[in-house]
């Protein structure tokens, strides 16, 4: 049965900068939420988020027979120019990888997603005890900042023990406070933000420049926990 360990190892090998893995689930927690922004509008005129709900929630749907959703993670620094390709590439080498030695046993050309399905993708990350979602409503890697794009391999397989996910969830997760608390007690963020989209609950995307020009980092530039001496 694939281990963590061993996965971290294979993920490693093919050239991402971490992952982590979750059991799979229909994510209603953030259900609830999003069906209660996207009613208030704050999502601007992004309407395919209104649309494949339901996929959107719960991966199981998306991949039918889902058990296992693995979590990658590329620094935008080993990215590239296309950073779809890059993490594409890398999950289809992944996956080759996991069928030679024998942990899954068979591909699926729709179970691999960078940006390209209905998918929660930060949240799956901190499902996957990755990090968390900071103040910024950016992912937060404990490491490696904010400075990161996220792929994702869904598997028909049950490749850990739920008492072996949990365990190393437990401890990922008491590692997580310490970044968490430096993130709550922070308002750089929100004071630098120059469309005021931040400093509330929940994200107003019209306010938000990079949601307008695409062209606004400043949230993660300001932020501590993107600078390695921090």
């Amino acid at each position: 049965m694939l281990s963590p360990e061993i996965l971290q190892s294979l993920t490693s090998e093919v050239g991402f900068d971490d992952c982590g893995i979750a059991p799979a689930h229909r994510l209603d927690d953030d259900a609830l939420f999003m069906d209660d922004w996207l009613r208030q509008g704050l999502h601007g005129n992004m309407s395919y988020l209104e649309r494949n709900r339901t996929l959107r929630y719960d991966p199981c749907q998306l991949v039918p027979g889902a058990q296992t959703v693995v979590v990658c993670v590329l620094t935008y620094a080993h990215s590239g120019h296309d950073y779809h390709r890059a993490i594409k590439s890398r999950l289809y080498e992944l996956e080759a990888r996991l069928i030679e030695q024998g942990y899954i046993t068979s591909s699926d050309e729709q179970n691999k997603f960078c940006d390209s399905a209905p998918f929660l993708e930060r949240r799956w990350a901190v499902e996957a005890g990755l990090g968390f979602i900071g103040r910024n409503h950016q992912f937060i890697h404990t490491t490696l900042g904010s400075y990161v794009h996220l792929g994702e391999l869904v598997l028909k397989e049950k490749c850990v023990s739920e008492k072996c996910v949990n365990e190393e969830l437990t401890c990922q997760l008491t590692n997580l406070q310490t970044y968490k608390l430096k993130c709550a007690d922070c308002t750089r963020c929100i004071d630098a933000c120059p469309g005021h989209a931040l400093g509330q609950p929940q994200w107003d995307a019209t306010k938000c420049i990079a949601y307008i020009t695409h062209k606004c980092t400043v949230c993660q530039d300001v932020c501590p926990l993107n600078n390695s001496n921090l």
